[in-house]
């Protein structure tokens, strides 16, 4: 009841919707009123007065003429629940002049009458109540009305089927309301969607003005020939033209015009593409220039659903245009930023991959071949160290500089980091290609570099892949490259290497013994091999040295010379070095009575701190006298920065420990450093032993060392000795001790035990005719 009493403004705005509808029925309701009473007046004439059929008819006729005044007067709109109210007694007192006839004369008609009446009252309850069904209480006072004037004659007459009838007519009446209620419902329910659709539409509408005249976007919408059929303020501002220019223009003619590539632009060929496909599409990029002659460009994004006509055909597009040049700026920056090197403004290593990765895509579609070139500073730490980063970072752009002034356009340069650089030379005729260039880039960098009033070397080394037949994959190019470089620098530096597959078998064997090196001492794969040492006038083993051995179950037997490089590269070094000490020092104390021993030490072990440690950890655990102990280092520790080195040396020399020079003449290091450290032994390298025979500057350089060892203090021993001439050669010379397989080659513990419990029964070789010729040799 809420719908006809309340005066709040949503009831008074629906009961003007539902007014609304009823107003339009009105001409045909007074149009079937009129002719139904005067069909009541023909059809009755007979049977009841004239007089009073007429009075019956003018009263009927003056009822509606107030009606249809009552609907002129009423405003349009809202409608305040008094309207209703006379509306409802209106419509109660047309019912009750209709069901006066049934009451009043219904009586006293002929069969064929009431048969008439019946119909005629059947009818207008049927049509007042579809009329007033917008309103249920109006339209149920109308049949209320007209039931109540039926039935009671009805019932009244006492004939079974005229009461039948008026029991169906109550029913009919029941039946009818519940229609007219359902239908109300459904009027309201359609009414307050219609009026929220309205609602949100106004929401929408003001939002999009706000949005207009706020945002920096721009509507936009264009009818089924692509031409502007709305223009919001924004849009002609972007386009830089007035809104009246636009309208009517076609959308694709006008960005066509501003496009950075006219109609070939990628942004207008995926437009032109998603409008012919009449789908939504959302966020096509393109790129305009506001002027023709500019070079600035912009950066748009169009989006748009098409518009719908009632068939369901699209009958055009609305859509927006997002300006995000700031965003598209930003993006392009970061992207160099992510694909360049910060210092030289070269590509880095993730635009290298890329472009790696599209030289291998190019070999395999196209059949072009490409070149992979790594490039490594050969001085570049010394320059850092000793002149510091800022000296480092101006080589590093002169030499970026270089690079660069050398490539193709097709080419790219990158800086891999540190001092690496890397070349990607597209499209190669030839491996010469390939290498030639590779020797211009060495003649480039291995100029002088002025820094700072400051003549620099660089020099640099060089490795290269060819591509596709030196990698198939990004990592595997770049890995055989590095393969190459490093190739270069072991043999020399200063030269370029090109990629065979033996490095990649040398590579894999590296990485198998670096992973078999973590679990070899857990599983006792490595044990000590000696070599004695005899010294020369009475031939009495005087020493042994302990030489590390490793036999794999899978590799073999793997040679120092392989395993200890990479347990040096590895950090593996100390663990292995720690346990060739103490297990030296334990068989020594336990199985070799009395006997010296030597043991050599990495350079990474000699500049480790951890170093006294273990040699002290080593003595104590086997209860072996220090001064049994004898370590052998080589000259390479004094290249870099000796001062840990020395430390160490000084360290273990207090505890008592010996320290010879092994491979005494071979190495880098200056005579300065024998005055600095006390030496005990200098070891001769077995290559001018084996030389003694052959080249009198070996046997000089030999009794050189003999004498500079006697003058200060020290005891010489000649490695390598396999002839008996070798020995008297060095004999004479002064040398005190040798080893070599002439004594014995290495042996396991045991069999070294079994030679030393046989030795004094051993003479010294005798030279016998091998010497005649050369026997004042070691006199020269």
């Amino acid at each position: 009841m809420r719908f006809y009493t309340a005066a709040d403004a949503l009831q008074a705005e629906l009961r003007g919707h539902h007014l609304a509808l009823l107003r339009r029925f009105v001409p045909a309701y007074l149009a079937s009123s009129l002719l139904g009473g005067g069909g009541v007046v023909l059809g009755l004439w007979g049977d009841v007065a004239p007089h009073k059929l007429l009075l019956w008819y003018g009263a009927l006729v003056l009822l509606l003429t107030e009606l249809t005044l009552s609907w002129r007067r009423q405003p349009k709109g809202r409608a305040a629940p008094a309207v209703v109210g006379g509306l409802l007694l209106r419509t109660l007192a047309g019912g009750l002049l209709w069901a006066a006839v049934m009451a009043l004369w219904y009586a006293q008609l002929s069969s064929a009458s009431q048969q008439l009446l019946v119909a005629v009252m059947c009818a207008a309850l049927f049509a007042g109540a579809c009329w007033h069904s917008p309103m249920p209480v109006v339209a149920g006072a109308w049949m209320l009305a007209l039931i109540a004037g039926s039935v009671v004659p009805l019932w009244a007459s006492g004939q079974p089927q005229l009461r039948l009838l008026s029991v169906l007519t109550v029913v009919y009446m029941g039946v009818a309301m519940a229609v007219v209620q359902l239908v109300a419902l459904t009027l309201r329910a359609r009414l307050a969607a219609e009026r929220e659709a309205e609602r949100q539409s106004q929401m929408v509408a003001l939002l999009l003005r706000d949005f207009e005249e706020h945002a920096t976007d721009a509507l936009w919408e264009i009818d089924r020939k692509g031409c502007f059929s709305h223009v919001s303020q924004r849009l002609p501002q972007m386009l830089g033209l007035e809104a009246q220019r636009i309208l009517g223009q076609p959308l694709m003619a006008l960005l066509a015009a501003r496009a950075a590539y006219g109609r070939l632009s990628p942004g207008l060929v995926t437009l032109h593409r998603a409008l012919a496909l009449d789908k939504p599409f959302r966020d096509v990029k393109l790129e305009v220039r506001l002027t023709p002659n500019s070079t600035q460009s912009r950066w748009w994004l169009l989006s748009a659903k098409p518009l719908l006509d009632e068939r369901g055909t699209t009958s055009g597009w609305r859509g927006v245009i997002t300006d995000v040049t700031q965003q598209q700026v930003a993006h392009q920056r970061l992207a160099v930023l992510a694909h360049s090197d910060s210092l030289t403004g070269l590509a880095n290593r993730v635009q290298l991959r890329e472009r790696v990765q599209a030289a291998l895509d190019a070999c395999r579609d196209s059949g072009r071949r490409s070149a992979l070139i790594c490039i490594d500073l050969d001085n570049f730490k010394q320059i850092n160290d000793s002149l510091g980063h800022n000296w480092g970072d101006e080589v590093l752009k002169i030499v970026a500089q270089r690079l660069a002034a050398v490539m193709r356009r097709s080419d790219l340069v990158a800086r891999l980091g540190g001092d690496e650089f890397a070349v990607v030379l597209d499209d190669i005729r030839s491996d010469e290609e390939a290498v030639h260039f590779a020797q211009r880039v060495l003649q480039v960098l291995n100029q002088p570099a002025d820094v700072r009033d400051r003549s620099l070397s660089v020099g640099a080394s060089i490795g290269v892949a060819l591509l596709p037949e030196h990698g198939q994959t990004i990592d595997e190019s770049l890995g055989n490259a590095d393969l190459a470089l490093y190739a270069a620098k072991q043999r020399g530096r200063a030269r370029c290497e090109v990629f065979a597959p033996w490095l990649g078998e040398r590579n894999r064997r590296t990485l198998a013994i670096s992973q078999a090196l973590a679990e070899a001492l857990a599983n006792q794969q490595f044990t000590l091999a000696w070599q004695p040492r005899v010294h020369i006038e009475d031939w009495r083993v005087v020493g042994a040295e302990a030489l590390l051995r490793w036999r794999h179950p899978e590799l073999g037997q793997v040679s120092p010379v392989e395993f200890i490089a990479v347990a040096e590269s590895t950090g593996q070094i100390r663990e292995i070095g720690s346990w060739v000490l103490e297990q030296a020092c334990m068989e020594a104390q336990h199985s070799l009575h009395g006997l010296a021993i030597s043991v050599n030490v990495s350079p990474v072990q000699l500049m480790s701190e951890h170093l006294l440690a273990d040699v002290e950890r080593a003595l104590l655990r086997s209860g072996l006298p220090a001064h049994r102990l004898e370590v052998e280092i080589t000259e390479s520790i004094f290249v870099d920065d000796a001062s840990v080195a020395l430390a160490n040396l000084h360290g273990i020399k207090r505890l008592g420990v010996q320290i010879a020079m092994d491979d005494f003449g071979t190495g880098y290091s200056s005579l300065a450093y024998l005055r600095r450290f006390p030496f005990d032994t200098l070891k001769i390298d077995r290559a001018f032993v084996r030389e003694l025979m052959t080249h009198r500057d070996a046997r000089s350089i030999v009794r050189t060392i003999v004498d500079l060892a006697n003058n200060l203090g020290m005891q010489t021993v000649a490695e390598g000795v396999e002839e008996p001439a070798q020995l008297e050669v060095l004999r004479r010379a002064g040398c005190q001790a040798v080893q070599g397989y002439l004594v014995a080659q290495p042996l396991p513990l045991t069999m070294l035990q079994d030679l030393l419990a046989t030795w004094e029964a051993q003479t010294r070789p005798d030279p016998g005719d091998e010497v005649v010729v050369t026997q004042s040799m070691a006199l020269r």
